[in-house]
């Protein structure tokens, strides 16, 4: 019989032995008592124990439960160490489930058996208080019934085991203790300064374990409580010097996350600047390759044919779209500026680089974070180390200079600047090398240059440093080594996202070579290559749409597209690519749009319908829901792509779309109310006869995603651009009904401080457009937020939507004109921000300040007079007023 098929019958059997009243009273006398049986049995029982009560937790007598902690303490001296924390996992399994109060009798006990004379006993007591404090930790800090905290009696306990004999117990201590100096528990603040005493007694500990436990220590210190560590910071810095400098590479990275840490606080971090001649070469030489880590690494040179396993690609997660001014126009793929659903991509490609932690990766972080806070300050102490590495015979050596090299671009750029005329050629050369390691970590290197290169102060920069940078690049994207592969594909990506609209003169070249790359890579560098299609597209924008280019792209594009399956991991990056390429030919995607379109709303179709399923029944697995987001937002690319063309396509099969958007609009994942919000916007602008008589219901999902709160910022955020854009096509008589709810929640939204920006700015451009269709609604509330409204759009840059919010504004001055008193100045100095304002905004500028001049009389100069001299001549120069 088959393995799976002997694993399946194991299954169904202990599901059977389950539902026995008392399965979890056996189980607890396999693990406790049965002494005879192996190990592995007893550890499995343990286990099994441990998921029946968290699984049934509510369903237990509080008398089984009671048994369970009593005779699982009971046998807390078990001589097997598996045993003793598989007893330690289920008791603190019942404590956390049933909360630290509801079981007052077992901290006290665990204390007690710490003073025991048998070391099984308070080793096994130790693990089930460290898991406990770990599950536990808020708890600990809440007094009980008798009005003590239990960490209170805890601490000064676990204290005294600093110095016990046993370094494992000395691990523990530490480590416990440290978690609560991590989250700066209150109960640990009297007990601060023993912790640092007892802490640095330890800091020659022979032991590697307990070693590494002081390094955290330190660390946790440095973020949570640094006035410990400062009137001794030379003895500090003295001792994480030489602990970086440690044999035990282990020991060595958590010492040298010391300095990652402390450069990271801002107000600490002037204080290392006298160390930093011993610091910076310290963490130089930390970044060579240890002999440990060759051997782990998967060093083949040659592997380009090797087929990649599903492990060797991690997991991807789509952003969904998040409508952000800064970004551009209407339908932008920006990143909002916070909330719970945005992450900051700024520093993709080091979060990339510097994966797979090791003292190597902690050494060049660190350094990248202490070049960024003491800029080029830190070269007089790079430099001489990085010509000695560059230089060095010993690729390892050279390696790690380069690795240094690209660390310090971001924080050293201007200091680096003169150096770079010699420096990138050899970078560039180095893309040649016969190691991998050297061809991989150049090309990374390299791409952190990219913007000199491009916009560099060296006379024809582009021609005599970006191009051969470029070809460089080109060519080692065909390396045959996968890990290059991946670093020059990577390293291009950043290279044309900088470069911006100077790659569009090479976009033959580039699409000749990534045509070539796409049937040379496997699987997980193919991920690379689709981002870095995309970005081309994003880079050179309508140029891409040229006859020679899209013969050159779309064949292999459309090849992936119709043979990849449904749920296959390449359909994230692939979606994301073809909304790229779907914005920038623009018209010229029509040929492509139909199959595509079709294929992406049947994706969201059977994703929710395999959704709905799997709610209903538990054995049907639920699709990754990151296919409805990417599929939305293809179709969002589609829709801005083809304009008013794209109706067609929308009112396929009675407008499933529509429904479809409905449906995502109320799903319970923010990402998918996100994206579908962005495209409800997409359509507003160019399918509004499809969407109209839908409307009501539209509303009716809309204006509560609106939230004052903004819990779930960048659905808020894309909701109420929507919002706006469908006032605009509406106009007054079909928008009118759902004016005043918008208003009820925009206006608290914009007039809130600490509202995020893009949501802020998003929400007085509605208000504008608001206005700007029904100001008979909104005029008469001007005064409630017009001071806010000129504020937050008086940075914003001048673009169509900020255009129609201000002839908004000023519809409703025409209306009301008293709603603008107090906010008059601003408004000013609002309008004269504007560079380049189109005619009708122009002529609506011109009217409205005369007539604020007319309604002011003889108190106009001593109004404008309130004004900065400059912003004077300009209202006066520009609107004639």
């Amino acid at each position: 019989m088959a393995d799976n098929a002997i694993q399946q019958q194991n299954n169904q059997r202990l599901e059977q032995l389950s539902q026995v009243p008392d399965f979890i009273n056996y189980l607890l006398y396999v693990l406790v008592c049965m002494k005879d049986e192996s190990s592995l049995v007893r550890t499995v029982a343990g286990l099994l124990l441990k998921n029946k009560v968290r699984q049934d937790f509510k369903q237990i007598p509080r008398t089984v439960l009671e048994y369970v902690v009593s005779k699982s303490i009971d046998g807390i001296g078990d001589p097997i160490t598996m045993v003793r924390h598989t007893l330690g996992t289920v008791v603190a399994t019942v404590v956390a489930l049933g909360k630290v109060s509801s079981w007052p009798d077992v901290l006290p006990r665990l204390l007690q058996l710490l003073d025991s004379g048998d070391y099984t006993v308070v080793e096994g007591s130790w693990d089930i208080l460290h898991k406990i404090c770990e599950e536990c930790d808020q708890e600990l800090e809440e007094p009980l019934a008798d009005g003590t905290r239990p960490l209170s009696v805890m601490i000064p306990k676990f204290l005294t085991f600093f110095g016990a004999e046993s370094p494992v117990l000395r691990e523990y201590a530490i480590s416990t203790t440290t978690l609560f100096v991590t989250l700066r528990s209150e109960s640990m603040q009297p007990m601060m300064d023993t912790f640092v005493v007892e802490l640095f007694k330890r800091a020659n500990d022979e032991n590697a374990e307990v070693l590494k436990s002081v390094c955290k220590a330190v660390v946790a210190l440095v973020d949570s409580r640094p006035d410990k560590l400062m009137p001794e910071l030379e003895n500090v810095v003295n001792y994480m010097i030489h602990t970086t400098q440690h044999s035990d590479p282990d020991i060595a990275m958590e010492a040298c996350e010391f300095w990652l840490s402390f450069c990271e606080q801002k107000e600490l971090v002037e204080s290392l600047k006298p160390f930093l001649n011993r610091v910076v070469p310290t963490l130089m030489r930390g970044m060579v390759y240890s002999e440990e880590d060759l051997l782990m690494l998967d060093n083949d040179d040659n592997d380009a044919v090797v087929p990649d396993s599903d492990q060797d690609i991690r997991p991807r997660h789509h952003r969904a779209r998040t409508h952000d001014q800064h970004q551009g126009d209407a339908g932008s793929d920006g990143e909002s500026d916070g909330g719970d659903d945005s992450d900051d991509d700024s520093d993709d490609d080091l979060d990339d680089y510097y994966a797979e932690w090791s003292l190597r990766k902690c050494s060049a972080a660190s350094l990248d974070v202490m070049s960024t806070a003491f800029g080029d300050q830190i070269l007089d102490f790079v430099l001489p180390v990085l010509r000695e590495e560059l230089a060095s015979d010993d690729w390892r050596v050279k390696e790690a200079g380069v690795l240094a090299l690209g660390a310090i671009a971001d924080g050293c750029m201007s200091g680096m600047g003169p150096h770079m005329p010699s420096l990138l050629p050899y970078l560039v050369q180095w893309f040649k090398h016969e190691k991998a390691l050297v061809r991989s970590i150049a090309c990374w290197s390299a791409s952190r240059y990219g913007k000199w290169a491009i916009y560099g102060a060296e006379p024809n920069t582009v021609k005599v440093y970006f191009e051969p940078l470029l070809a460089g690049l080109l060519e080692a994207m065909m390396d045959t080594s996968k890990r290059v592969q991946e670093a020059a594909c990577s390293a291009f990506a950043t290279i044309e996202e900088d470069a911006g609209p100077y790659m569009a003169p090479y976009i033959q070249p580039v699409l000749e070579t990534l045509a070539r790359a796409f049937g040379l890579y496997q699987r997980k560098n193919l991920i690379i290559l689709y981002d870095a299609v995309g970005t081309l597209a994003e880079a050179v924008g309508p140029e891409l749409n040229q006859p020679q280019y899209v013969q050159l792209l779309m064949p292999t594009i459309l090849e992936r597209w119709e043979n990849l399956q449904t749920y296959d991991q390449h359909m994230f990056p692939l979606f994301e690519c073809l909304s790229a390429i779907a914005l920038a030919l623009g018209s010229g995607f029509k040929p492509y749009a139909q199959p595509i379109y079709e294929r992406s709303v049947q994706i969201v179709g059977e994703t929710l319908q395999m959704c709905q399923q799997a709610s209903q029944d538990p054995s049907i697995d639920a699709p990754n829901k990151d296919l409805v987001i990417v599929a939305l937002d293809l179709i969002s690319s589609i829709v801005q792509a083809l304009g008013e063309e794209s109706q067609g396509l929308i009112a396929q099969h009675n407008c499933v779309a529509l429904q479809l958007v409905g449906m995502c609009m109320v799903d319970a994942e923010t990402d998918v109310r996100q994206s579908a919000f962005a495209l409800l916007g997409d359509l507003a602008m160019h399918c509004f006869a499809l969407i109209q008589p839908q409307l009501g219901e539209i509303m009716q999902q809309l204006v509560p995603q609106i939230d004052y709160n903004y819990q779930h910022l960048n659905v808020c955020n894309n909701a109420a651009w929507s919002a706006g854009e469908l006032a605009l096509k509406g106009g007054d008589e079909v928008i009118k009904p759902y004016v005043t709810p918008l208003l009820e929640r925009l206006v608290p939204l914009l007039n809130n401080e600490n509202t995020p920006l893009t949501l802020a700015e998003n929400a007085a451009i509605t208000i504008g457009r608001l206005g700007l269709v029904s100001p008979s609604v909104v005029a008469p509330n001007l005064e409630a937020f017009a001071q806010r409204w000129c504020v937050v759009l008086s940075s914003v840059k001048d673009n169509d939507e900020k255009s129609s919010a201000f002839q908004g504004m000023m519809t409703m001055i025409s209306a009301n004109p008293h709603g603008i008193s107090k906010a008059f100045l601003l408004f000013c100095q609002a309008a004269v921000n504007w560079q380049t304002p189109d005619a009708r905004l122009m002529e609506m500028f011109v009217q409205t300040f005369a007539g604020l001049k007319q309604m002011a009389g003889d108190e106009w100069e001593a109004s404008i007079g309130m004004l900065d001299p400059q912003s004077r001549q300009l209202v006066k120069e520009r609107f004639n007023a």
